[in-house]
């Protein structure tokens, strides 16, 4: 943390204040987004992952994983000849500034760097010396001062967390804020200059250990699109790294592509690290978004529940320039994961790994609770009609009609699908023998492939309707184009079940797949152990199919659920 003065320093600063005194570097250096060579969530070789490969490939034109950033450093005092080392998982964030209601930050900053910088904050008070933008502000003199830092220049700033800008009764004792260079936002925040900073309610800044090495009860994590298009180094980038940069246009779309990192704290695929806490320790995530229009991000939270604006989830939204504090009392042991659920970014490395670590003897776990609610559900592939009934309800015209704004969509040809579409789903059955479906009730219709099935559409769209057998997997159904004498025309409607618990029970889940690959279950806003988690990654020991049903598999496999919320297929294409 930074020097904790005497007030009595600093004139005209309230004497019932600290003083948070922070020396802050400005430095260039190169930065590897994946320093480990490997997707640590997979094991995979970078430059072997279909996705990754995009991102790690260093070429004629093509800069690879590693680039030449400013970032802020920490050091001791005003000779900056000792750097204060910072926890691993910040990455490239500067250090963690932070202070409590009616402080006082003083940051001294020098510029190490080869171009003008500044240092700008959010989430607290500072008049026009101290506010480090630039921009046409009407100010000249010394209120222009702090625009700029010219290369190997200095400047002190001065921020006061007044009450105004303090928690209220009903936050989080620290709330989410951020600091960084504002010359040219976009391009200051892309170079790297960018890190959290904390303003908390008095007596509790320094019962958060968010700089500790180890298990930690805080953590900062940034979740963008890191655009390095835009840095003021791309052109160094390319000279550097590029095998032959002549050869770059930089307006290529492939090549612009392969400079958007996916990044969790400057870190992809899973190579961010230290995220350790300990298990049943309340601790805090201070989480924020930077970015572009790109940059909408679904943080999710394997294994466990936070608390968050007196709400209860395990994901959470976020967009360029949002702060939240999120509260959760880790209680499943492990190795967790970390994603963004967007899918573009998901399979652009933004994903990350925490160790959730028993740090005390006798760690209470949850036993089983005596009321349970048993499910029996099978994975399905079945013939989705995306417009049953033929027609569009708004207008009665047909959904394939010439000129209409739905033929796009249903029209079928032969470089056309057109309205119906093989998909998986989940089915209920009365036991495990998953011999017997579910009967959707008619009020249940409207939840569409969450519930109902259009297995076999009518005769009009389709032609007729074979069977072929696939032993354990069941019956697929097959279409043709031929005419045929008679064909089954069943909107027949079977149960895909809404889960339902109260809290204090336990759910068990029963789960066949009957598809043609493997898939699993898995639930969002319960309690659940490795064993009954449904998600293939590497936890820290070995690739485990936990919940994982395979091709061909009739077998079943029972999740355990200390409640209930909602289930969806995860994936890893």
């Amino acid at each position: 943390e930074g020097e904790v003065s005497s007030p009595w320093c600093i004139l005209l600063l309230p004497a019932c204040c600290q003083i948070r005194t922070y020396y802050l570097g400005i430095v260039e250096e190169n930065w590897d987004y994946a320093p480990s060579g490997k997707n640590l969530i997979t094991g995979q070789n970078l430059l072997e992952d279909k996705f990754a490969s995009v991102y790690a490939t260093r070429g004629a034109n093509r800069i690879g994983r590693v680039y030449k950033k400013a970032i802020f450093r920490q050091y001791t005092d005003d000779t900056y000849s000792q750097e204060i080392p910072k926890a691993a998982w910040l990455g490239f964030l500067g250090p963690v500034l932070k202070a409590e209601e009616e402080d006082v930050f003083i940051i001294h900053l020098k510029n190490f760097a080869s171009r003008p910088y500044s240092v700008h904050p959010h989430g607290v008070f500072y008049d026009k010396e101290s506010e480090g933008a630039l921009y046409p502000d009407g100010t000249g003199g010394k209120s222009k001062e702090d625009d700029f830092v010219v290369p190997g220049g200095n400047y002190t700033y001065t921020w006061p967390v007044r009450k105004s800008y303090s928690p209220t009764l009903t936050d989080s004792n620290c709330l989410t804020w951020i600091y960084h260079s504002h010359i040219d936002t976009p391009r200051d925040i892309a170079s790297g200059l960018i890190g959290p900073l904390l303003v908390c309610k008095k007596g509790t800044a320094d019962e958060t250990s968010i700089e500790r090495t180890g298990a930690a009860n805080a953590f900062a994590l940034m979740f963008s699109i890191i655009d390095e298009n835009v840095s003021w180094y791309l052109d160094e980038n390319i000279n550097t790294f590029c095998l032959e940069p002549a050869t770059v246009n930089k307006e290529d779309e492939g090549f612009q592509t392969s400079n958007r990192m996916h990044a969790i704290n400057g870190y992809i695929y899973g190579n961010l690290p230290g995220l350790e806490m300990c298990a049943d320790t309340p601790m805090s995530w201070h989480l924020f978004g930077m970015g572009s229009e790109i940059d909408i991000h679904a943080a999710y939270f394997y294994g466990h529940t936070f608390t968050s604006r007196d709400q209860r989830a395990d994901v959470i939204g976020l967009f360029a320039a949002t702060f939240i504090t999120a509260e959760m009392t880790p209680g499943n042991p492990g190795r967790w994961l970390i994603t963004c659920q967007v899918n573009e970014h998901l399979r652009g490395g933004m994903e990350a790994l925490y160790d959730v670590q028993v740090c005390q003897k006798n760690l209470s776990r949850p036993s089983p609770l005596s009321h349970k609610r048993r499910y029996y559900i099978a994975a399905e592939e079945v013939l989705w009609n995306y417009g049953p009934d033929g027609y569009d309800k708004f207008t009665g015209q047909g959904l394939n009609a010439t000129g209409s704004e739905s033929a796009i969509y249903f029209t079928q040809g032969i470089d056309r699908i057109g309205g119906l579409y093989w998909k998986v789903r989940y089915v209920e059955y009365t036991d495990a023998t998953f011999s017997k479906r579910k009967i959707q009730p008619e009020n249940m219709k409207h939840l569409g492939i969450l519930g109902t099935v259009n297995i076999f559409p009518s005769c009009n769209s389709i032609g007729f309707e074979s069977r072929s057998p696939l032993g354990s997997r069941g019956e697929i159904s097959g279409f043709s184009c031929q005419p045929a004498s008679s064909c089954l025309d069943g909107n027949t409607f079977v149960n895909s079940p809404v889960i339902k618990a109260e809290v204090g029970d336990t759910v068990l889940v029963t789960f066949a797949n009957k598809a043609r690959r493997s898939y699993s279950i898995m639930a969002h806003g319960v309690s659940f152990s490795k064993l009954s988690e449904g998600a293939p990654y590497l936890d820290g020991k070995f690739l485990l199919q936990r919940g994982i049903v395979t091709f061909g598999m009739h077998e079943s496999t029972d999740l355990l659920l200390l409640c209930s919320f909602a289930l969806f297929v995860d994936i890893k294409a």
